[in-house]
């Protein structure tokens, strides 16, 4: 006999496909004081819910969420401390268990170096406080600094459950659930569309919500494709000072975060994200209603980057695009390496025409360093393909844009503003260094656009789509500086009236160049010359890496 009491979790899921699979049933097993040749017993309710499932349609998918697949193995441990209750996971232990015993305000506290098998499905439990499931060695993790894989050694890891299944997922309106120190690891090559999923397609009345990831790690396997780090579909969650490396594969749209129905009241802080077609992007499959619409969303203070080696050889489109979102606040983020197309996309898509309320609205791009594009920023103020609403108040103020350019490196045209329709859009004292076209207008022209006390690149063909002598383009462009950076002829300038151009970037007089640091020195004379009194372009310091 084995004096013990364990718990087995067995997730039932039936759908068409890994990617919409519906958890129906966890069917748990008790056993207490059971002999191992007489163990078997426990198996007749997991068929029973087999058959069950497999009467209704669909194909059906299981899988234990019993970390070692032993017969008696380790079990969460609840420990009372004066700061509350922690529960210990030992290595490869039953984490659904302990989250089954969690109440709010509890530690689940998971080995450092130790693995960890998913999926690990988060339930919707009564809570009031978080329950927080964290590394044992959190405390070599400085709070509110971002992580590397470095220090992979102070994390646990949850690996990505069976066929293609992700490592962390959601029930229904789960809540308050946060995570320290974790690393999310995908370990087989089965394709996975997301190794963290967060929502999956619920009404706006039953949203996962008040979810964060902090200080954690998710990387793809090397031999198998991950479609995305995060999928984003909740309520008030937070991902922060976490690192997101290797979502990039030939042939696939990746993203390091994504978010396409019921997102709202998101932060995305202090990180640093990888991915191949977007590092972030909302939008890109079609909500059920309006009111599912990602909303209130703040990117702030991270790094978006593509690695080197991923040249020509991951499916690449730009660095942070919207398709479908409202109330977005885009602040002060490093972006590099983007080799192919724009850095930008800002484009509004019914994506599967399922969606015509679609739309992109509020939006604000401010205090931003983007190095190296083959293009700085593309507005569709309107999806030219299906119905979908006019994009609305759109402010890019106080970027620096550095290597815009489309040559041997970077392939794209190297413009800073493509465009065509939309309503109320700003780009204001933004300091950019574009090789291609200022602004490319086309097709319908967008209503209260204003571009002003920008310093930037006239390229070849400096601004075009517009009749640069009309008083509708000295309305549209006032009181920039563009840099004649391509040495083009005086008899080739193109902008209109009310605008200067320099032949190089050194009459500017800009801080140290060699530094990156691309503010006014204190002797240039556009100093205090945009409006209110501020300088042209750029106040940007150069940002850490």
């Amino acid at each position: 006999m084995v004096d013990s009491e364990v718990f087995w979790s067995f997730n039932v899921s039936v759908g068409e496909n890994v990617e919409n699979l519906i958890v129906v049933n966890t069917v748990r097993v008790k056993q207490k004081e059971v002999k191992r040749r007489r163990s078997v017993r426990w198996l007749l309710p997991v068929l029973a819910v087999l058959v069950i499932c497999s009467a209704v349609g669909g194909s059906v998918i299981y899988e234990w969420n019993y970390g070692t697949f032993g017969l008696i193995g380790p079990q969460p441990t609840v420990k009372a401390t004066a700061a509350g209750r922690v529960i210990k996971v030992p290595p490869g232990g039953n984490i659904q268990a302990a989250l089954e015993l969690a109440t709010s305000g509890d530690i689940i506290e998971l080995q450092a170096g130790a693995v960890y098998s998913g999926t690990i499905t988060l339930p919707n439990k009564p809570l009031t406080d978080y329950v927080t499931i964290q590394s044992s060695a959190v405390g070599n993790l400085v709070p509110d600094k971002r992580v590397s894989p470095a220090q992979r050694s102070s994390m646990a890891t949850i690996t990505a459950g069976m066929l293609g299944r992700p490592a962390i997922a959601t029930a229904k309106g789960a809540h308050h659930y946060k995570f320290i120190g974790i690393e999310f690891a995908a370990t087989s090559s089965t394709y996975n569309y997301g190794l963290v999923v967060l929502g999956n397609g619920e009404t706006a009345v039953n949203l996962p919500h008040h979810i964060e990831i902090d200080r954690s790690y998710m990387r793809p396997n090397k031999t198998g494709v991950v479609r995305r780090g995060i999928a984003l579909n909740s309520a008030e969650t937070i991902v922060k000072n976490s690192y997101i490396e290797g979502f990039g594969f030939p042939g696939e749209e990746t993203q390091g975060i994504c978010g396409w129905t019921g997102t709202r009241n998101v932060k995305i802080l202090n990180n640093y994200i990888e991915g191949g077609a977007e590092n972030i992007m909302f939008g890109g499959a079609d909500p059920a209603s309006a009111d599912l619409i990602p909303i209130d969303i703040e990117v702030h203070g991270n790094y978006l980057n593509k690695p080197q080696a991923w040249a020509d050889k991951v499916s690449v489109k730009t660095l942070f695009e919207l398709k479908n979102s409202k109330r977005v606040r885009f602040t002060g983020n490093l972006m590099t390496n983007n080799w192919k197309g724009s850095a930008f996309r800002i484009t509004i898509r019914n994506q599967d025409n399922g969606a015509p309320f679609s739309t992109i609205e509020d939006v604000l791009i401010k205090d931003n360093i983007i190095d190296g594009a083959g293009d700085g920023i593309n507005i569709l103020g309107k999806d030219d393909l299906y119905p979908s609403q006019v994009l609305k108040n759109l402010t890019i103020e106080n970027n620096l844009f550095l290597n815009i350019r489309g040559d041997k490196e970077f392939e794209g045209g190297g413009y800073l503003i493509q465009v065509t329709q939309g309503e109320g859009i700003t780009i204001v004292n933004n300091t950019a260094f574009n090789w291609g076209s200022t602004i490319k207008f086309y097709d319908t022209m967008p209503k209260a656009f204003v571009f002003r006390d920008n310093i930037i690149g006239h390229g070849l063909y400096g601004v075009h789509g517009i009749d640069n002598r009309s008083a509708q383009a000295q309305t549209l462009l006032q009181n920039n500086v563009f840099m004649n950076l391509n040495r083009v002829p005086t008899s080739d300038y193109a902008f209109p009236a009310g605008n200067t151009i320099v032949a190089s970037m050194d009459e500017i007089r800009f801080a140290d160049p060699n530094a990156k640091d691309f503010r006014l020195a204190p002797a240039s004379k556009y100093r205090g010359k945009a409006k209110n009194g501020k300088n042209l372009g750029s106040d940007l310091a150069p940002m850490p890496r």
